[in-house]
């Protein structure tokens, strides 16, 4: 998966090199548009060992994505976009209790990465701010690296790939015709392994960039 990544961010910084090229001279601004997203607050739903490190909430988490706009209209009076978006994204690592291949809760770390292809809407509040909202399909790899405590080792590994649905909600606030700063919540259902399905709820802040 982290070749895979490499490559798909590759693919999206010179996809949005293509619509920056193709947009120079025009009087509007073209569909293409590119950002990045930074989580500050990312919990996983994860089990806990008495007298063993736990935290839920991940570090490091981030998302690059590029999208194109196939639609715009009205609704309530309201201007409305809709887009499509291809996303790299990772989820950050977190410690916990996850099951291992014997189906015991075991010590671990559990980190997510994964790409996604998503529906994007946009609600116009005003002039400045908008409502956003994501639905798409995510392909993701789930590592758990079990720990020992004492020495404090990892002793092996699982790892699950799997599709999974996102959800997402989110505000916009425009700075000029360009750029936009934003906030928003994802909802992702996550497996480490051969641990029970998890749930990632993400808190992000980031910009976009309009061609």
């Amino acid at each position: 998966m982290s070749s895979m990544s490499i490559r798909l961010s590759a693919g999206l910084i010179a996809g949005a090199a293509l619509l920056a090229t193709g947009a120079v001279g025009a009087a509007d601004l073209s569909p293409g548009y590119v950002g990045v997203d930074i989580g500050l607050r990312n919990h996983y739903s994860l089990d806990c060992l008495a007298g063993n490190a736990c935290d839920k909430n991940a570090n490091r988490s981030g998302k690059l994505y590029a999208g194109y706009t196939l639609a715009s209209g009205q609704l309530l009076g309201k201007d409305t976009t809709h887009a499509v978006e291809l996303s790299v994204y990772n989820g950050g690592t977190a410690t916990g209790a996850f099951k291992n291949g014997s189906g015991v809760l075991q010590q671990g770390e559990g980190k997510l990465v994964g790409v996604g292809v998503a529906s994007a809407g946009s609600i116009k509040l005003s002039e400045e701010w908008a409502l956003t909202t994501r639905l798409g399909v995510v392909y993701q790899r789930g590592k758990v690296n079990y720990l020992n405590y004492a020495p404090n080792t990892s002793v092996g590994s699982d790892v699950k790939n799997q599709f999974a649905l996102t959800a997402g909600l989110g505000v916009a606030y425009a700075l000029d015709k360009n750029w936009s700063l934003k906030a928003d919540w994802n909802y992702l259902p996550v497996k480490f392994g051969k641990a029970d399905s998890s749930k990632l709820n993400t808190f992000s802040v980031g910009a976009a960039y309009h061609f």
